[in-house]
This record gives C-alpha cells, sequence and structure tokens, in this order.
C-alpha cells in the first residue's frame, strides 16, 4: 500500500473513532441527566432540593421540612403524571387539526419532530425566548449583552 492510501486510512480511522467516542460519551451524560431529573421527582430528591435552597437552622427543622416534603411526594408524583398526560391528549389534538392543513410531507416532518423531542423537556424556541445555544440566567435577568444590536428600550427583545 503506498503511503498516501494508509494515511488516508488512518485518518478515516482516527474519524470514525472519535465519533464513536462522541456518540458514547454524549449518551453517558444523557443518562446521568436523565437520572438527576428522576431522582429530584421522587421525595428525597425534592428534600435535597429544599435543604440546599434553605439550609435549616437545626436538625429539627430538618426533621420538619423532610416530613413535610415526604408527605407532599405522592402529590407531586400524581401532578407530575396528569400533567403529563394531559400534555399528550392536547398534542394529540393539535396534531389531528394540523393534518387538515399541512401536505403529507410536511406532516411526517411534524411528526418525526415531535418524535425526536419526546421525552425531553420543552424549550421556550416556539415563543422566541431563547436563542440555540443560549440558557436564560436562572435569576431571571435578562442574558448579558453579547455584541448585538442592543434591545430596545421599554420593548420585547427584536426576534
Amino acid at each position: 500500500m503506498q503511503t498516501r492510501t494508509k494515511s488516508a486510512f488512518l485518518l478515516l480511522a482516527v474519524l470514525v473513532l472519535g465519533f464513536a467516542i462522541g456518540m458514547l460519551v454524549s449518551g453517558v451524560l444523557h443518562n446521568r441527566r436523565m437520572d438527576r431529573i428522576a431522582r429530584i421527582r421522587t421525595g428525597p430528591g425534592i428534600v435535597q432540593l429544599v435543604e440546599r435552597a434553605v439550609q435549616p437552622e437545626s436538625e429539627e427543622q430538618r426533621a420538619q421540612i423532610y416530613e413535610i416534603m415526604e408527605g407532599a411526594a405522592p402529590r407531586f408524583a400524581e401532578m407530575f403524571q396528569r400533567t403529563q398526560e394531559e400534555m399528550r391528549a392536547l398534542s394529540d389534538s393539535v396534531m389531528s387539526e394540523l393534518e387538515g392543513v399541512l401536505t403529507p410531507e410536511q406532516l411526517e416532518n411534524l411528526k418525526e419532530h415531535m418524535l425526536m423531542r419526546r421525552g425531553r423537556p420543552p424549550s421556550d424556541e416556539w415563543r422566541g425566548k431563547e436563542r440555540p445555544g443560549r440558557r436564560l440566567p436562572r435569576d431571571g435577568a435578562p442574558p448579558p449583552h453579547d455584541g448585538g444590536p442592543p434591545p430596545p428600550a421599554g420593548g420585547p427583545p427584536p426576534e
């Protein structure tokens, strides 16, 4: 084999290996994130979240918080389940209405998009509040200025 051919095969092998490793790491990170979200939805996870936020001043206060949150955990779980079912029903209703408006190709594209998104929390992209790759600050403050045109005073940000 010529040196050029060997180099091309080596480069291709490195590219394929890098792609495979990237996919595996991405899957692991996604699974960890989903596990963390699932833990927060349970009683102990909610208790930890509240404890971190309020930092109990005594063991007595910690026990009272634990008791209250453990009592509320089944209600949180039931509310989450009911909300998921209602969102699924609303989504199915909207899809059936769109079937009369969209072309078969558009409908198929939308269904594929919805299947890809299933299981992920909804983003604000449909409402125009988020640009790709940007997250809003947790404190509700506007995102820092990034060098683009300044937002208009007193009005919503440009879309």
